[in-house]
């Protein structure tokens, strides 16, 4: 990728607070803790926000009953603000008698993030959702544009995105059975209003989707109907007259991705998923699957963490690149991701926060740093430029074992090796050197080992050795040391530095040398001599990476290469248009090629990939689904003429 863009900068809104003009009768709210936004002239919430929430876009929603019977239910939201809508819809959610594993999702637009004080004096209005309010706050993400996705609990998500409302919407994915329209009112903030969001909400929303709203505005009335709702006026609540509420009844999905890249169709909640692979890939799928309501099965010949994720030591900290690209904002959404994720696990010596500093070794890195601050790549309070290079204060040192076992939890792990996978009528056949297995879908992801398998043969996956040292008895580091190798504290006492990189094929057995151990201590040496002297005896362990020509993971569905040999052949001569959608082989799945990474991307790519399995909305952008997918290598080899085939 080439060229630069600018990436857009998230601010805090800047709040008033004030005395509510609509307070309810006997409302218990205080009345100097009413925000308004000075841009758009408007009020978050007034007079007594729950119940109003309660009545526009619950119960105009028909919430309360559809809660239920549902299994697994999506709500979008055009305004997050203070959350309001979000803490009273997870209030009703968790009182409201369900099916036993039923999930709530809850999407959210916010151009205009509150800050967190401005928050947590919002939420004092509400003191009956203290304890809800509480959790989101311990939750929510840096002002830092692009999608967020909070957990709570074993059964209720919350996606964020932060930015334009509008953009949010076209790169968003997922289906959304209800839509509370909450944007401040269409004469205050008119874009929130505009044909062009309406139509991103019709082209999000599953069949029969509804919607509420608090205004009955002639252009609001006007897009819904242009967009494909039914709606019909009732009446609103306190002193607003109506409020309008209503259906989808044109139903045309028209999915923003590139023709070629075709979504899996969704699997059923309390579906059986074979994963093929334990390490830090197939740990973090199975957290995520058990998490959305399917049944994980881990199948891993040896014993989980048994590769590159049984390393005594990883780096859990940021790849940086200047402008607005698809990998760029993947590894920072990563990353983000990664540390909440670790922030809400409870392990013993699982991460060391102790953050790191990336060296500047020559005046182009110093020069590409500078780009990197002036950029404002991540938000305030997360890099600091000091004289020597950047320092990420939020990174720190993971003990990869025990992150695996963490996000394995109690998905049942079958140690036989899986040879072949067949596919019929009524799901996969796993076979293995002792039994067949039978599940509703399959994921690989057993890094180069992948390869085995014929369904993926023809990916530019390739091995890379590397060898770590851990000196129990050597100096630990305040923090961790980049300048190309790197020097970091061990959770467990002592020092780690690594690490090399070797090619090496399919099947070979990476082998530590004391030649490599020295070539480490010679790599830090040369920068930080200090941390080198007197280490005493190293413990080595060398171990797989399997690495893409674009340095970016392959996840995603796996696509059937016959059709894709015919239906795209066009490509190779010029042809853009009308291209049929892609075909992908029923429920297989693949996630692998993390290379030297993966302890900091695996768990967004499988929080990526299970979100689209269920349909739900999406972590990510549509562009960075595509910049992963499995198909991404064939389809520029047919740009590029080369003619070359997933097959060949």
């Amino acid at each position: 990728m080439s060229g630069e863009r600018t990436t857009i900068v998230i601010d805090h809104a800047v709040v008033e607070w004030g005395a509510s003009a609509e307070l309810a009768p006997h409302s218990s709210m205080d009345t100097t803790l009413s925000p308004r936004s000075p841009i758009f002239d408007d009020v978050y919430f007034s007079g007594d926000g729950p119940a109003e929430t309660d009545f526009v876009f619950l119960r105009g929603n028909n919430l309360p009953e559809r809660f239920e019977h549902a299994e697994r239910f999506h709500i979008g939201e055009l305004g997050f603000g203070t959350g309001l809508n979000f803490l009273v819809t997870w209030d009703r959610w968790l009182k409201t008698k369900k099916p036993t594993g039923a999930k709530l999702h809850f999407m959210s637009v916010e151009g205009f993030p509150l800050s967190p004080d401005d928050l947590e004096k919002a939420h004092k209005a509400w003191p009956e959702l203290s304890e809800l309010t509480l959790a989101l706050r311990q939750q929510l993400p840096p002002a830092l544009p692009g999608y967020h996705q909070l957990s709570f609990g074993d059964d209720v998500t919350l996606t964020l995105f932060y930015g334009n409302g509008l953009d949010g919407l076209r790169r968003a994915s997922g289906q959304i059975d209800a839509w509370f329209l909450d944007g401040f009112a269409p004469s205050k903030n008119p874009d929130m209003w505009s044909e062009e969001i309406f139509t991103e909400l019709a082209r999000l929303s599953a069949k029969g989707a509804s919607f509420a709203t608090f205004t009955v505005a002639g252009m609001v009335r006007r897009n819904l109907e242009s967009a494909g709702f039914a709606w019909k006026k009732i009446p609103g609540h306190g002193r607003k007259k109506h409020m309008l509420v209503g259906t989808l009844t044109n139903h045309e999905p028209s999915p923003q991705r590139a023709s070629w890249y075709t979504p899996a169709s969704p699997l059923k909640s309390g579906a059986n998923v074979a994963i093929i692979g334990g390490g830090i890939a197939g740990a973090s799928l199975a957290y995520e699957l058990r998490r959305t309501g399917f049944s994980p099965t881990v199948f891993e010949s040896v014993s989980p963490a048994n590769g590159a994720s049984g390393n005594i030591a990883g780096l859990i900290m940021p790849r940086l690149d200047v402008g607005d690209f698809p990998a760029g904002r993947f590894h920072i959404s990563a990353y983000v991701h990664t540390l909440r994720l670790l922030d809400g696990l409870s392990y013993p010596t699982l991460f060391m926060p102790c953050g790191a500093k990336l060296y500047a070794a020559t005046e182009r890195e110093a020069e590409r740093h500078q780009k990197l601050v002036d950029q404002k790549i991540l938000p305030e309070g997360w890099i600091e430029q000091h004289a020597d290079g950047l320092y990420f204060p939020q990174a720190g040192v993971v003990t990869p074992p025990h992150f695996v076992s963490c996000l394995l939890g109690d998905t049942p792990v079958v140690n036989e090796r899986v040879t072949r996978l067949d596919h019929s009528a009524d799901g996969w056949s796993l076979e293995t050197d002792q039994n067949a297995h039978r599940y509703d879908a399959v994921i690989i992801a057993n890094g180069l080992d992948a390869l085995r398998f014929t369904q993926i043969r023809g990916l530019p996956l390739t091995g890379s050795a590397g060898q770590i040292e851990h000196f129990t008895s050597g100096p630990m580091p305040n923090h961790i040391h980049v300048t190309g190798p790197y020097a970091a504290p061990s959770p467990g006492g002592g020092l780690v530095i690594g690490a090399t990189y070797e090619p090496i094929a399919l099947g070979a057995q990476p082998i530590s040398t004391n030649d490599n151990t020295q070539a480490n201590i010679e790599s830090v040496g040369h920068y930080l001599p200090h941390l080198v002297r007197d280490l005493g005896d190293a413990k080595s362990r060398a171990s797989v990476r399997c690495t893409t020509p674009d340095q970016l993971p392959v996840a995603g569905p796996l696509p059937d290469w016959g059709f894709y040999a015919g239906a795209y052949d066009g490509l190779r001569h010029g042809r853009r248009e009308n291209l049929p959608a892609g075909s992908m082989l029923p429920n297989l799945f693949v996630l692998t090629a993390l290379g030297s990474r993966g302890l900091v991307t695996a768990p967004y790519v499988a929080a990526m990939m299970v979100a689209e399995m269920a349909n739900s909305p999406a972590p990510a952008d549509h562009e960075i689904y595509e910049a992963i997918h499995p198909a991404r290598f064939f389809i520029r080899d047919l740009k590029r003429g080369s003619g070359r085939t997933a097959a060949s």
